[in-house]
Parts: C-alpha cells; sequence; structure tokens
C-alpha cells in the first residue's frame, strides 16, 4: 500500500500543474444491514495522455495486489474508475451499534490495513492539493439524522471529511459519527390524530349543512 500511496502523491502534484484529479470515497449506511464502501476516482484526460496512462492500466495495476483481491474494480468511463469494498472490509474497519434511537458508527483504520505514515513527508504537497482545483472527500451516509460527528462537516444523514486535511494534520483515521432517527410509530401516532381529526369536523360540517 505505501507505493500506490507514493504514486498517487507524485501524481498529484502533477494535477496541480496539468489538470485535475477529484477522488470520492462514500461509506453508505443507510441501509443498515447491508452497508457499502464506494470509491471513484476521475482524472482529466490530458493528464493520463502526458503520463502515457488509461484508465485501463491503472485497473489493472490495482488488481495486482493481493490488497484488492476481492475489491470490485470498474472502469466507468476513459477518465474514472470506481472501486467497491467486500462486505468483510467494510465489517472490518466499521461497526454500527444501535441505542435506543441513536445509531453509532465507529471507524478505526489500522495502519496494518493502510500505513498513511509516509504521507508525513508530503505535507507541503497535500497542502497545494489541498488549495487547488484537486478534492479528495470521504462522505458518509448515516440512517436518520446526524446529531454529531468527530470530525467533518455534516447536513441532515451526511457527513463530509477532506481527505487532505486529515493526512495534513496527521490524524489518526478514527471516526465517530451519531444520527438519531425519529420514532416511527410517534409519527404514525400524529398522523391517525390528523386523519380523524379531519373525518370528525367533515361529519360536524356534514350534519350542519343538513340541519340547515
Amino acid at each position: 500500500m505505501k507505493k500506490i500511496i507514493k504514486i498517487c502523491i507524485i501524481l498529484s502534484l502533477s494535477f496541480i500543474l496539468t489538470g485535475c484529479v477529484d477522488c470520492l470515497i462514500s461509506l453508505n449506511y443507510s441501509k443498515i444491514k447491508k452497508p457499502t464502501l464506494y470509491s471513484e476516482l476521475t482524472i482529466e484526460p490530458q493528464v493520463l495522455e502526458k503520463y502515457n496512462m488509461s484508465i485501463a492500466q491503472i485497473k489493472k495495476q490495482l488488481l495486482e495486489y493481493d490488497f484488492f483481491k476481492d475489491w470490485k474494480i470498474k472502469k466507468q468511463t476513459s477518465s474514472s474508475l470506481s472501486i467497491e469494498a467486500p462486505a468483510s472490509f467494510i465489517k472490518e474497519i466499521s461497526q454500527l451499534k444501535k441505542q435506543n434511537n441513536k445509531y453509532i458508527l465507529t471507524i478505526n483504520i489500522n495502519k496494518k490495513i493502510l500505513d498513511t505514515s509516509e504521507l508525513s513527508h508530503y505535507k507541503n504537497t497535500l497542502k497545494l492539493l489541498n488549495s487547488s482545483n484537486a478534492t479528495c472527500n470521504f462522505k458518509i451516509t448515516m440512517p436518520g439524522t446526524i446529531i454529531s460527528s468527530n470530525i467533518g462537516k455534516y447536513q441532515q444523514n451526511v457527513v463530509t471529511i477532506n481527505l487532505f486535511e486529515i493526512f495534513i494534520e496527521g490524524n489518526d483515521l478514527s471516526f465517530r459519527v451519531i444520527s438519531k432517527k425519529e420514532n416511527q410509530q410517534l409519527l404514525l401516532y400524529f398522523i391517525v390524530l390528523i386523519i380523524l381529526a379531519i373525518v370528525i369536523l367533515t361529519l360536524i360540517f356534514i350534519k350542519k349543512r343538513q340541519k340547515e
């Protein structure tokens, strides 16, 4: 994995001058029993041309690593690649617990899985990337509405984490997100009350019209 990180950082420095790279990693827990971890990498065509590379070649090189043997890697377009993690990997790095009507998600990416210590040598490069058009975001989708997160910015049920900032500050890849799901029974109760109120008012109105 260290080799992959080095290659990505070195290439990214060139992307600042010659084009743009976008990397989105999405962990979706909206379907509690079937969470997904999906990533998409987009590289400007002129950058691929400059380095005499292709998305197909990048896909082939990734598949040569044992780490990715169970992952689904697909070429989306001539300049984009999608990567989907197996359920076993999601289970290894994350855990979702339910307490009453709250969901608590903890994510801990062990250095044995992804050692980011090499990135300390590329802080200036990462700062340049962070201030450029390049983006590298990690989005977490939760069941219910998010009420707290120890990192990133959240709105409704999605937390967005800028990975460049995480790597620049040298933070551990450990996150904790809490969401709250509305009580469905309480919501149903209010709906029934509203319907009953409408029915009662309608009956009163009809009887009043009949008397007239």
